[in-house]
């Protein structure tokens, strides 16, 4: 039997995870994870969605998006996923299949669940054991939240949930 369509909502909130094909570490080195950021920017600046949350796993990605307009989740994901596959391809010399399958994504339907979603992508270092607070690592939305800093133009969209 085949997947399910996705059913796609205009103006709502997603929790993405996508992972590296064989959860290999496609994220493993900071070069790296700042370039699937900017390539994170440059799509969010293009496509006119909202970033609430991210972290960047040395083997997949946490992603907190809210569509707008027209564009659905899917083009979204299609543009991220493909141009880091293109850089991580050309950097490595990678034939293959970088990302795993389809992205996994839930609709969050109250700001409550939002919020503890944002804890949760935000703490995922620490449940992996990468560090023992989450102010020790850098690849993660919880520094835009907590120091005011947005080193990426407008990356991070706070102002709905600055308390989290």
């Amino acid at each position: 039997m085949g997947r399910g369509l996705r059913i796609y909502y205009n103006s709502v909130a997603y929790h993405i995870c996508t992972r590296g094909n064989n959860k290999q570490k496609i994220l493993s080195k900071d070069e790296d994870k700042q370039a699937f950021l900017e390539t994170l920017a440059k799509y969010r600046e293009r496509l006119k969605f909202k970033l609430y949350a991210f972290v960047i796993m040395p083997n997949h990605v946490h992603l907190l998006i809210q569509t707008q307009g027209k564009v659905n989740i899917s083009k979204i994901m299609q543009a991220i996923m493909l141009s880091y596959s293109q850089k991580f391809r050309n950097k490595y010399d990678y034939t293959g299949y970088v990302w795993q399958g389809r992205f996994k994504s839930s609709v969050l339907e109250s700001d409550q669940y939002v919020k503890t979603c944002i804890n949760y992508i935000h703490n995922n270092p620490i449940r992996a054991e990468l560090v023992k607070n989450i102010k020790d690592y850098q690849f993660s939305s919880h520094h835009f939240y907590h120091s005011g800093i947005n080193p990426i133009s407008s990356l991070i969209d706070v102002d709905r949930f600055e308390s989290c």
